[in-house]
């Protein structure tokens, strides 16, 4: 993502003592932990250079999350089958390691991936070893879904009698209230943090021209 990270965190005890660390210095799941609450989260000034990935299920539920920047394409999704499934969405990044997107909910189930293009999901072939079985599926070009969601988004924003034009002017960190209405329209949940959605939907009013 393009968004600045923190430099620094500092703990302060009832004393009034403080210590403080490099944010670097923390563990990555620490690190990706604070930066999904809310507290720590900045809209992002420029959406419509942000890449999204659009998320959708066989029971109509969507997910959006914000990737790096350097992802450039889907490399390809398996679900890993032991006492539970978990999914594997693999995007590749220029110039790095690939970054690696863990689906929790129904892996099996998930329907359509939006990445740039859209993908309809299909199963190609399990492979069994052990107490595992690995699920690999086969993606399968489908257009574009978010010219879809566009559509919804205006939609949803008429409905409100939002103003298109202030949606896409207006601070970012004063349209939360509106956002989580349009939100709630159109479906969408966070799969990590909030303020994906709430870029993601800037993105739109921005793409709404």
């Amino acid at each position: 993502m393009r968004k600045s990270k923190p430099r620094k965190v500092i703990v302060e005890y009832r004393d009034g003592s403080e210590k403080e660390a490099s944010f670097e210095a923390l563990p990555s799941q620490l690190q990706f932990e604070l930066l999904r609450q809310p507290f720590a989260s900045r809209p992002s000034a420029n959406p419509e250079q942000e890449k999204y990935l659009l998320l959708e299920w066989d029971d109509g539920w969507k997910e959006v999350i914000e990737v790096d920047a350097a992802c450039s394409e889907i490399n390809r999704y398996y679900v890993i089958s032991r006492q539970e499934e978990v999914g594997r969405l693999s995007l590749n990044k220029e110039n790095d390691y690939p970054e690696l997107i863990e689906i929790v909910r129904k892996p099996m189930g998930l329907k359509k991936i939006t990445f740039l293009d859209t993908f309809q999901l299909s199963l190609e072939r399990s492979e069994k070893e052990g107490k595992k079985t690995d699920h690999f599926f086969r993606l399968s070009r489908e257009g574009n879904a978010i010219s879809r969601e566009i559509g919804i988004f205006k939609k949803a924003v008429a409905e409100e009698e939002f103003d298109l034009r202030e949606l896409r002017s207006d601070d970012p960190s004063q349209l939360t209230e509106k956002y989580e209405k349009i939100r709630r329209k159109m479906g969408l949940k966070a799969a990590r943090r909030q303020q994906d959605v709430f870029d993601f939907l800037a993105y739109l009013a921005k793409s709404s021209e």
